[in-house]
């Protein structure tokens, strides 16, 4: 079934065609929809309310319901202090050509579209598909997936798509997908999570948050993951978290991530902690950063980091990625590592054919790479060039025994 919504319609119409359409948002949540169906929104109008989907047919995922715009160009969602879309333990859910506007990071309490398992039993809802979607002014996040699981198990999503997204002036992220942490039991929360061609800026953070804040791209408790071909800058200003900072795009507890061909740039913290371009962080396994381009970036070009807690982190891959002009900010190489050495520290990396371009900061004390961190092992690097500006070091930690450095060049610039 298709419906019809048009701020010249009126919710007592049929609402299944363009000639008898319905008004208001609370229409659509007062109807039970079903697999398959359609809601379709004037383009070029606002519509003032929050999207409800709770407790959908787990069946019917081969046949999506589908938000999305008509006419041309798209219309908008005004979500005032709540979130534009919340859709609860459903799935087979696509929205599409769709703007979604909160009032703002200090009025708005919600996040732009939010989807959230919360069904036990290892249960993975599939087939969500976000794409062409504007998303600014929410306090929390732009898009959220999230897991929260009433027992604790690796209930969460799989088969997620979010493409083309425009998502700025948020607060705490950009893009979010987080599950739950359980780093003494095998399991992940979601799996197959594709990210491609988003632009995610000026998610700048909320001020005083004890954790870090105003990140771009985040994916947490995720087996199997793409984030590809976006671009994603000036995040993080309004981080104040020294326990921890802000990255642009970045992947933390998860396993077999693939980050390839993004760009990532000024992007800032407002503590001691991060502002960084890249990172894989504690508890990232077999995954791989390649083809990325890291600028101007208060923190670290490419963070490896390992905190305590963090299950084992192991068998990663840097390689043919650009550092330019990174750690812009406190104390950070183009390439760094951070280990506490928990669960073995950070072990098995390998960093090939990338190039790192450093100069000196005003504010920070940048370096090449930065490997002065106790608690890792088995770290190659092999046939990268580093290159500064002679009044900021190569290598720092370059006698760390943990560290293999084979025909790397070393080289100067002179501007």
């Amino acid at each position: 079934m298709d419906y019809y919504i048009n701020k010249i319609g009126n919710d007592s119409n049929t609402g299944i065609s363009i000639q008898s359409p319905w008004r208001s948002i609370d229409r659509i949540n007062s109807t039970q929809l079903n697999a398959g169906d359609s809601v379709w929104f004037q383009a070029h109008q606002t519509f003032k309310g929050n999207l409800i989907l709770s407790g959908l047919d787990i069946e019917c995922s081969d046949k999506p319901i589908t938000f999305r715009s008509y006419g041309e160009g798209r219309a908008t969602i005004n979500a005032g202090n709540g979130s534009g879309l919340l859709c609860c333990n459903s799935h087979g859910v696509h929205i599409i050509d769709l703007n979604f506007v909160g009032d703002g990071t200090d009025r708005n309490n919600g996040s732009g579209i939010r989807f959230v398992n919360t069904l036990p039993d290892h249960k993975k809802l599939t087939n969500i598909r976000i794409e062409k979607v504007e998303i600014s002014g929410f306090k929390n996040t732009g898009i959220c997936i999230a897991a929260e699981p009433i027992d604790g198990t690796w209930s969460g999503f799989s088969n997620v798509k979010i493409t083309h997204a425009n998502i700025h002036d948020n607060g705490d992220a950009g893009i979010n997908c987080y599950g739950i942490w359980n780093p003494e039991h095998e399991g992940y929360s979601h799996q197959d999570i594709y990210i491609s061609s988003c632009q995610v800026y000026r998610n700048e953070g909320l001020p005083g948050k004890a954790t870090h804040t105003g990140n771009g791209i985040v994916l947490a408790q995720v087996d199997g993951g793409i984030i590809e071909y976006c671009q994603v800058y000036e995040n993080g200003r309004l981080n104040s978290s020294d326990e921890g900072g802000p990255v642009g795009i970045w992947a933390w507890d998860s396993n077999q991530v693939l980050i390839q061909c993004n760009e990532s740039h000024h992007n800032r913290t407002g503590s001691s902690k991060d502002g960084a371009g890249f990172d894989l962080d504690g508890g990232v396994q077999n995954s791989m950063v390649q083809y990325n381009y890291s600028h101007d970036n208060d923190g670290a070009g490419f963070l490896l980091a390992q905190f305590d807690g963090a299950r084992a982190y192991h068998s990663n891959i840097i390689r043919y990625n650009l550092s330019e002009n990174d750690g812009r900010n406190n104390t950070y190489g183009g390439i760094h590592f951070w280990s506490t050495g928990a669960n073995g520290g950070i072990r098995n990396i390998t960093i090939y054919r990338n190039k790192v371009i450093t100069r000196k900061a005003v504010n920070g004390n940048p370096v090449a790479v930065d490997c002065v961190s106790k608690g890792i092992q088995n770290i190659r690097f092999y046939n990268n060039a580093f290159i500064t500006d002679g009044k900021v070091s190569h290598i720092r930690g370059k006698s760390n025994p943990a560290v293999i450095f084979e025909d790397n060049a070393c080289l100067f610039i002179n501007n």
